[in-house]
């Protein structure tokens, strides 16, 4: 028996010119819920995996880097972060970097798939590490656009964590909504596809999108292995200061914010004041395309 016959094979289909091949050697998990199709998989590198209609959504080795990036910049950017919303996360790791901060006194997450939620509970829990069971969570199950509209209250950070074509689908209208439940100096993060010099453009139209209703926006990237691409993110506000904390202020809120937090969650493994400054840094190739688009 050969090498590669005991192995099964995801085959990730990036677009028409690209795929990625992943090793795995059984399902813990294969269904649909009511909205998508579910696999999560027990791959040789990278560790259990999730998959939504085929696209990987994070993995064992990696989520951490995602996950970490998404929210921390956001959170210790803005100056008093209390109140957050997060619109997906279904993991649950999103809300788990949200709720090491002592001083968020409401994390609401809202997650239109809730069979997703049940078994990334039950399947993942070193993604959520109890998380849905902190006191200060309000979990629901609707339409995130919905609910911005309707909730009466304002969000201090709104997280966008959400699979690709839902954000490739989100567009000015709901990026007004998220706008009007901002209280100053509110800012938006979210994962923004790829952002390399072969896969620009889609991060490109989201900037674009957002720009007319907030207009000071801030791309940011990393690599993440199991996507095997330099991924984006984006931190956007209505009030430009706010995202641009010096070096000393992001290190005195930092320590602050999460020295012991952090440390009594598990510690952060890849965040930090220093990695900050690598994830703004983007390459002048890259700069010179989204500053055109």
């Amino acid at each position: 028996m050969t090498w590669e016959r005991t192995w099964h094979w995801l085959i990730d289909r990036i677009d028409e010119y690209e795929a990625h091949a992943y090793a795995y050697q059984h399902a813990r998990y294969f269904g649909r819920t009511k909205f998508q199709v579910v696999e999560i998989l027990e791959t040789a590198k990278f560790g259990k995996m999730l998959i939504l209609d085929g696209k990987i959504q994070s993995a064992a080795l990696d989520e951490h880097i995602f996950h970490e990036t998404l929210v921390h910049p956001a959170m210790l950017m803005h100056p008093n972060p209390r109140r957050v919303c997060i619109i997906g996360g279904g993991e649950g790791a999103t809300l788990r970097e949200i709720l090491r901060y002592p001083a968020v006194e409401e994390a609401v997450m809202v997650d239109l798939d809730e069979e997703i939620v049940a078994l990334c509970r039950e399947h993942l829990p070193e993604w959520h590490r109890g998380a849905f069971e902190d006191p200060r969570v309000r979990l629901l199950h609707e339409d995130g656009r919905v609910f911005l509209r309707e909730e009466p209250g304002d969000f201090d950070v709104v997280v966008l964590d959400i699979t690709d074509p839902v954000t490739a689908d989100f567009g000015p209208e709901t990026y007004r909504v998220i706008r009007s439940r901002l209280r100053e100096p509110g800012i938006l993060a979210l994962q923004a596809l790829e952002l390399n010099l072969g896969d620009w453009e889609d991060h490109a139209a989201i900037r674009r999108a957002l720009r007319p209703i907030l207009p000071h926006c801030r791309s940011y990237s990393t690599y993440i292995p199991s996507f095997r691409a330099e991924w984006g993110f984006l931190v956007v506000a209505a009030t430009r200061e706010v995202l641009y904390p010096s070096s000393s202020l992001l290190e005195d809120r930092f320590a602050a914010r999460l020295g012991r937090a952090a440390a009594a969650a598990g510690g952060l493994r890849f965040y930090s004041p220093q990695i900050h400054g690598r994830l703004f840094t983007l390459p002048e190739d890259l700069r010179d395309q989204l500053e055109a688009a």
